[in-house]
């Protein structure tokens, strides 16, 4: 039996090349950590623009904004942009590091985080991945069953085992399987050659935001008069305090980006290629869906006599309505250019990431594709469909755990632009000996945790008070409901601090020394019995003397 096991592990373990890491490095990196190939480095300015332009006008910007509306806010596209030119900042800063070196966030968090210590970045931005993945999957389900409601009647009436509180049903849970399927059949892709997607999503969404917005007016006779209403303010609350706490909700929502851009701007051909791209595309692809968002949420009161939030069920009402030849026809094709964008933002916006975490857990046996597979069945194992029962809860569920990832991102900046002033010693990156570069103490970078932690008390009892916790002052919501800013500022803050009173290894940089891997990079690794230099197994003498053994 262990013999059996022993061949099934090693069935499994990936394949490698004995010049490129060493047994004791199988756990710190494989071909999908390592920079990107100077031949897979294909995106280039007009990818990054169109990409980011493409992210911001997605479905899940047009129901972030939905919701803002439907919460109370008039200037909700407003709201929107503003909380996308914050994050852009903070974007810019983080995609810098992957856009340089051309390495993943799970290698770029051992700079700051410690060789081992990196891990915990990475299981918590996991965890937020495989929610963002889940609850996107249910967008796009909804998409496809849109689809299908729109091709025979007879998927709204598929026997409904969920209960009425949950907003899916058995029609939907068509749709979103045949999402799934589809979105982990373009886990099998390699992640640079989704580059040819990108332009595609930026048109086809854009065209199919503009026959929807048309088409919601002329039914709607007009814009509605929800445009047209004062802000309806909750209790307690003022109108400034309600618009900054949309923007922040909205900034926190998407605060994973801010945290996955080193995956996405590695495969840059030159680092200024994502960079100013991101700050032109991503603000106006928001600032657009937002604007034509709120006229297509104000609309809907016209037509429905509410405000309907979700644009998926504003489209499935026009069905509901009049099912026509022409009302199917037009539904289709607007559903069909959703469908599409939502799994393209699936894949950059949390597969790519999730499959770079997951590898980086367990390198020698998980590759980017077979940690992209893995988030994708928990995608489906954590029910999503529960996280976006009502438009509160939508907010609540993907705002709540930015305070998270806030901190990570704080830390990663400051190491990157105050302490290493751009320097990063790909080599170090990838060794695992108690001396190296990042290895800090038994492969912890105290500075790092200390400020990432002491950075998060702040706003742990908002937090606690989204979770459900009672009897938590009104101040601590206030205070946690601006975490995905002053988090990072915070937890940035105290990591100079501790850096300056207690420098790690290799001291605080004076100048500017940013390196970019070249075209021959390969890394240069430890041997088992410690010598240091190009891996050849021959003269590995912990390899040479198993081998006599044998």
């Amino acid at each position: 039996m262990a013999d059996f096991f022993r061949k099934v592990v090693k069935r499994v373990e990936l394949p490698r090349e004995d010049d490129t890491v060493t047994h004791e490095q199988l756990y710190l990196a494989n071909k999908d950590l390592l920079p990107v190939p100077v031949e897979n480095r294909i995106w280039g300015k007009w990818t990054y623009l169109f990409f980011w332009f493409a992210e911001g006008s997605s479905i899940t910007s047009l129901t972030a904004v939905g919701t803002a509306v439907k919460n109370g806010l008039v200037l909700a596209w407003l709201a929107c942009i503003l909380s996308h030119l914050i994050l852009v900042g903070f974007m810019v800063c983080t995609g810098r590091l992957g856009a340089s070196y051309h390495v993943p966030f799970p290698v770029v968090a051992r700079a700051s985080f410690g060789t081992w210590g990196s891990y915990w970045p990475l299981i918590s931005r996991n965890i937020m991945t495989v929610i963002w993945s889940g609850v996107q999957g249910v967008s796009t389900g909804n998409c496809i069953y849109l689809l299908l409601h729109a091709l025979t009647p007879k998927i709204a009436k598929v026997h409904n085992p969920f209960s009425k509180d949950v907003t899916m049903t058995g029609g939907r849970l068509i749709g979103f399987s045949i999402g799934w399927f589809i979105t982990l059949m373009c886990c099998f892709v390699p992640p640079h050659k989704f580059s040819r997607l990108v332009a595609p999503k930026s048109i086809i969404m854009s065209i199919f935001i503009l026959v929807f917005f048309a088409w919601t007016i002329a039914k709607g006779g007009g814009i509605g008069n929800t445009i047209y209403r004062s802000t309806v303010i909750p209790k307690g609350m003022s109108h400034g305090w309600l618009f900054w706490s949309q923007t922040m909700v909205q900034t926190a929502s998407n605060m994973t980006f801010a945290a996955n851009n080193s995956d996405l701007t590695r495969y840059a051909r030159r680092p200024n290629d994502a960079l100013w791209m991101q700050v032109i595309g991503y603000p106006i692809g928001t600032g657009i869906v937002a604007f034509f968002g709120v006229f297509i949420i104000s609309a809907s009161q016209a037509i429905y006599g509410k405000v309907q939030w979700d644009p998926i069920a504003i489209l499935d009402g026009f069905l509901l309505m009049d099912y026509s030849p022409a009302t199917r026809a037009g539904v289709f094709f607007v559903a069909l250019g959703f469908s599409f964008s939502q799994v393209t933002t699936m894949i950059f916006a949390n597969l790519i990431s999730a499959g770079n975490d997951t590898s980086a857990l367990v390198p020698k046996y998980i590759s980017v594709r077979r940690g992209a597979i893995i988030a994708m069945i928990l995608s489906f194992a954590i029910t999503p469909w529960n996280l976006s029962k009502t438009s509160f809860a939508f907010t609540n569920y993907l705002g709540s755990y930015d305070v998270f990832l806030a901190g990570f991102v704080g830390v990663i900046i400051v190491d990157y632009f105050w302490v290493r002033r751009g320097f990063l010693d790909i080599h170090q990156l990838f060794s695992g000996k108690a001396d190296g570069l990042y290895y800090y103490t038994h492969g912890f970078n105290w500075r790092a945790f200390a400020a990432y932690f002491l950075g998060m008390v702040p706003f742990l009892p908002g937090f606690a008070a989204v979770c459900g916790a009672k009897h938590i002052p009104d101040a601590a919501k206030k205070i946690f409901a601006q975490s995905a800013i002053f988090c990072i500022l915070l937890s940035g803050g105290l990591y100079a601090l501790f850096c300056w009173i207690s420098p790690p290894a290799g001291g605080m940089q004076k100048v500017w020394n940013e390196v970019e891997p070249g075209n021959d990079f390969i890394p240069r690794v430890d041997y088992v019995d410690g010598e240091e230099g190009i891996y050849d197994e021959e003269k590995d003498t912990a390899v040479v003397e198993s081998k006599s053994a044998n």
